[in-house]
């Protein structure tokens, strides 16, 4: 009896064993079963990734490389003062330099750009003109057309740098731009900047007591708001930027181009020396008030000069 049921214990022992293994073959099978199919939807996954960035890049790569300077217009919103100095400083000789687009972001109309022209395929530092339409001396608001107009261009072409050159209150626009994109990788970083009678603290003139040497040093002793904005926020700008700052001498005694006074145009000569940018100011003897400006044959060859290495 004993002996009996010994042996059906073995037989039981066996069955569940051999259960237990049956099981765990299966719960095996089904583990790479599994870890296949995860293999394979990665595997799919990787490529359908790789296959896109490489679409991307590929379209990327079919853009054409430009290198652009922006000429701003002044208060005026058109772009017929910029207009002057483009046209006076072709040819550029031994550059592959040429007029090209003109961007106009219309601040009464929600900044829509209207843009007309073209670059062509041989035209690497195309030159193109920007206006607001309707005037402004808004640094905010022509940093904001300023914008919606690099956009444009960095969808439609490849822009590692752009140059800027801004006139009047374009120059207060182009420092804000440079304030406001400055932590934003979608937008160029700026090569070079030139403020051509730019304006930095809303026409400020020098005060009692003060001469421009004491402005190149530590700046004016009234500060505006538009001045203010830039003192707060100048350390943002890249220390890379080389800058030149361009005013007219139309009035030594007044020291004024006839409508921005010296102290104005050079107010922020030492916010961007402390910054460790590479920047020069320069009077050029003029005869033409400061709307005029543009047409001036010695201040044209200073930006021929600083932005392109030509006579």
């Amino acid at each position: 009896m004993k002996k009996r049921q010994l042996r059906k214990n073995k037989n039981k022992f066996k069955i569940i064993s051999l259960f237990f293994v049956i099981l765990l073959v299966a719960f095996m099978g089904m583990f790479f079963l599994f870890l296949g199919r995860g293999s394979q939807s990665q595997a799919k996954s990787n490529k359908t990734e790789t296959s896109t960035t490489t679409e991307h890049a590929s379209q990327n790569s079919d853009k054409q490389v430009i290198y652009p300077t922006i000429y701003i217009t002044g208060s005026g919103g058109s772009v017929t003062s910029v207009n002057w100095l483009v046209d006076r400083l072709m040819p550029i000789q031994n550059v592959t330099a040429k007029k090209s687009l003109v961007m106009i972001a219309d601040i009464t109309k929600n900044y829509q750009l209207k843009v007309t022209g073209q670059v062509s395929k041989d035209n690497k530092y195309p030159l193109i003109e920007f206006g607001t339409g309707k005037g402004t001396d808004s640094g905010t608001v022509f940093s904001k057309g300023l914008q919606r107009a690099v956009a444009y261009l960095t969808e439609h072409y490849r822009v590692p740098w752009i140059n800027l050159v801004g006139y009047s209150s374009g120059g207060t626009g182009a420092i804000y731009y440079m304030i406001d994109t400055a932590n934003n990788s979608n937008f160029p970083p700026v090569n070079k900047y030139i403020s051509l009678d730019g304006e930095y603290n809303k026409e400020t003139p020098l005060q009692n007591g003060e001469t421009l040497a004491n402005v190149l040093e530590s700046g004016p002793p009234v500060k505006t708001s538009m001045y203010n904005y830039i003192a707060d926020n100048y350390k943002k700008i890249s220390a890379k930027t080389q800058m030149l700052l361009l005013e007219g001498d139309f009035d030594s005694n007044k020291q004024t181009d006839s409508a921005i006074p010296w102290a104005d145009s050079f107010s922020i000569y030492h916010l961007f020396k402390k910054n460790g940018n590479e920047i020069t100011t320069t009077l050029y003897p003029t005869t033409l008030r400061h709307g005029q400006d543009p047409r001036n044959p010695i201040a044209v060859k200073y930006v021929k000069n600083f932005l392109y290495g030509t006579p």
